[in-house]
């Protein structure tokens, strides 16, 4: 049966020790996309010539380039990027859009196997495979809810991805992302098969050196977004876990409450956050076996 038409659009800044080998797993999948959009968000680096190498080989790989804004800008400039290719899209037809990130890298049967996914449930609005982090020269799983989060892989169903607009401009995107398609009735799902299974060559926020800023970044996050007080409590609780253990449970937790306290800005939607906090306490209810 003849697979479905989908894009892939992949931000990058100064990933040249990485691109190479996203684009090497890229081009080998068993189905091709019909377009492929590189953003190269103002590296300085050999990121946007390697990508234009492979598009002089590659009729369907697109590379565009954004000035330099001087910094990275974590998490906004990510998704900045993204929902600019979105707009450079030369095709009209397709049906699923896939965000995959310059330092990742896919089995050959991702997208062969995502689309099945997809094809099976109509109700499917976003879909990924696990992450595995490489650490210290080890694949490592990355810990987190089966709910298609991960921003540097994720997959959506084209109705689900314009229902909902284009993703936040911010730190947490991705979690807010995947609520809101499950806020009006899609699934937004992480497939625990290990086939679809993909590596980051870099851990989630790695491009900045001070894992102590990434761990407070999360806080911000999971302040902005709106989520319960006792779901930060127990995120700090689970990423215990997680290195730096202690110290990073802790700047979760710490950058939370400092902005609660200063009333930092939150997501404007009042619904969605009844809908996060109430999806939460559920999640937290059936873990405690309360309910």
């Amino acid at each position: 049966m003849a697979k479905a038409k989908f894009i892939v659009i992949t931000p990058a800044r100064n990933e040249a020790e990485y691109i190479g080998k996203t684009i090497e797993s890229l081009v080998s999948q068993s189905v091709l996309p019909a377009e492929w959009v590189i953003v190269d968000d103002g590296s300085s680096d050999e990121t946007a010539a390697i990508a234009a190498t492979a598009a002089r080989s590659y009729p369907w790989i697109k590379v565009l380039r954004l000035k330099d804004r001087g910094y990275r800008d974590f998490g906004c400039g990510d998704v900045e990027a993204f929902c600019y290719g979105i707009t450079q899209i030369s095709a009209n037809d397709y049906q699923f859009i896939f965000k995959i990130d310059a330092d990742i890298v896919l089995g050959r049967n991702y997208f062969n196997l995502i689309l099945d996914k997809f094809a099976q449930d109509p109700q499917l609005g976003i879909a990924a495979g696990e992450v595995d982090e490489v650490i210290g020269g080890k694949p490592l799983r990355l810990r987190a809810l089966p709910l298609a989060k991960a921003g540097a892989v994720k997959g959506w169903r084209r109705e689900c991805f314009e229902a909902r607009r284009d993703p936040v401009q911010t730190l947490g995107w991705d979690g807010i992302d995947s609520f809101k398609a499950m806020m009006v009735g899609w699934k937004a799902i992480t497939f625990q098969d290990e086939a679809l299974s993909v590596i980051h060559l870099r851990p989630m926020g790695a491009s900045d050196p001070n894992i102590y800023r990434r761990w407070a970044r999360h806080g911000q996050a999971l302040y902005f977004m709106g989520a319960h007080p006792l779901w930060v409590l127990a995120s700090a609780l689970y990423h215990l876990l997680d290195p730096p253990y202690v110290t990073g449970a802790m700047c979760l937790l710490g950058e939370y409450l400092k902005a609660a306290l200063k009333g930092a800005e939150q997501y404007n939607d009042a619904e969605f956050k009844r809908f996060l906090r109430h999806w939460q306490l559920r999640k937290l209810a059936q873990v405690l076996r309360l309910e």
